[in-house]
């Protein structure tokens, strides 16, 4: 499970999900533009320890410890480059399985949601589904709530994308490889 969703996040996604997607895609290339090559060198030339035991100072020291240093330095910084690339890829992965479901409602349930969330604004969807459904507000709400309801059903549920869509079988690595 990536996280735990709330309805407001699935009303969220459905709203903006193609924003949400090239936003992630913006922010790795961000993230792996972002190494300060020079800074780190410069960085790693300077100590903050004395071997004397004296006050800590800035200056140079030789070319051994600042590899060192440079290469803690950069050790460190691939493990926040992998943290922050993981949680960027856990959103990306998020909106996907959202997405997935909601693809996967009945055709009824996903065509109010379309209406209030993706193509329209709400109370200009609502007014169309009052309309074309030939029903009252209260009962297109509650259909709405039973929409979002099975997509957080369907996202909390074992079953991979390919299974949501019916796609398993056809994929072509048929292992025992499930990913969600």
């Amino acid at each position: 499970m990536l996280r735990k969703i709330s309805e407001d996040y699935i009303v969220n996604v459905l709203k903006n999900h193609d924003q949400l997607i090239l936003n992630c895609q913006v922010e790795l290339v961000n993230i792996f533009k972002s190494k300060d090559e020079i800074g780190m060198i410069e960085s790693a030339s300077m100590t903050r320890k004395e071997p004397d035991g004296s006050a800590p100072t800035n200056a140079l020291v030789d070319l051994q410890n600042v590899l060192e240093q440079y290469t803690k330095l950069n050790e460190e910084w691939e493990k926040s480059i992998l943290a922050n690339v993981r949680s960027v890829v856990e959103t990306q992965e998020t909106v996907y399985r959202i997405m997935a479901c909601f693809n996967n409602l009945e055709q009824e349930q996903k065509y109010v949601l379309e209406q209030l969330y993706i193509k329209r604004a709400f109370k200009e969807g609502m007014q169309i589904l009052i309309k074309e459904l030939d029903r009252s507000r209260a009962s297109i709400l509650r259909f709405r709530k039973d929409a979002i309801c099975a997509i957080k059903t369907m996202y909390d549920s074992e079953r991979s994308n390919l299974e949501l869509y019916g796609l398993y079988g056809l994929a072509l690595n048929e292992g025992n490889n499930r990913y969600r």
